[in-house]
């Protein structure tokens, strides 16, 4: 709730409802409602995300504001998911197809991280990380950079050496170019405005390369 450029942003409505219950959808979709939670901040500023979700019957995890790699880590002790999938809460029009495809490779034993931004094909705002729980709880949160803990999955990026990541990617690596989420209040009138057809567009392409 406390986003620089457009506070309340999740909160904000797209399409008569808000943003993060077109999130919230698609999660569930994917996952199932049982399996998704909202993992927010101890701030105050987040109290309406938790009074939302509470009301709508989804389970919220609340911790450190700044370190949100810790913030996912105790949303995933609190589970015993064998992976977390994390999405950003500010992407109302999220596909749970893409959300799948992510899904689908986990049959593979073999990934540590299952992500669609190493490097990104998708646009900004469908995009989706699956993270082995075992190794999302390895990492000491305590000691990775505050850009790190900020940005979550950059820790295991910056060593990819060091881990098993599979990139999946669309048809079209120029939809990277594409912005679907809302960082300003003009990315939420832009993708209000936009119609059918510039929609179906952009998700034609999010089948495999």
């Amino acid at each position: 709730m406390s986003s620089r450029r457009f506070p309340g942003k999740v909160l904000a409505p797209f399409r008569g409802i808000p943003v993060l219950e077109h999130v919230l959808r698609a999660a569930e979709i994917a996952v199932g409602p049982a399996a998704t939670v909202l993992a927010t901040s101890t701030d105050p500023s987040d109290d309406p995300l938790e009074d939302f979700a509470r009301t709508r019957g989804t389970r919220v995890v609340r911790g450190d504001l700044q370190n949100v790699l810790a913030r996912f880590q105790q949303a995933a002790r609190d589970c015993d998911s064998e992976w977390i999938l994390r999405v950003g809460a500010d992407s109302p029009l999220l596909s749970a197809a893409v959300l799948r495809r992510l899904i689908a490779a986990a049959g593979n034993d073999q990934w540590e991280l299952i992500t669609t931004t190493f490097p990104r094909t998708f646009p900004k705002g469908q995009n989706a990380e699956l993270i082995r729980r075992s190794t999302l709880l390895s990492v000491d949160a305590s000691c990775v950079t505050n850009e790190e803990g900020e940005h979550v999955t950059q820790y295991f990026y910056r060593r990819a050496a060091d881990y098993r990541i599979l990139n999946v990617v669309s048809h079209n690596p120029a939809l990277a170019l594409e912005t679907l989420a809302v960082d300003t209040p003009e990315d939420l009138a832009r993708l209000e405005a936009m119609n059918q057809t510039q929609l179906a567009r952009v998700s034609s392409e999010y089948g495999a390369g």
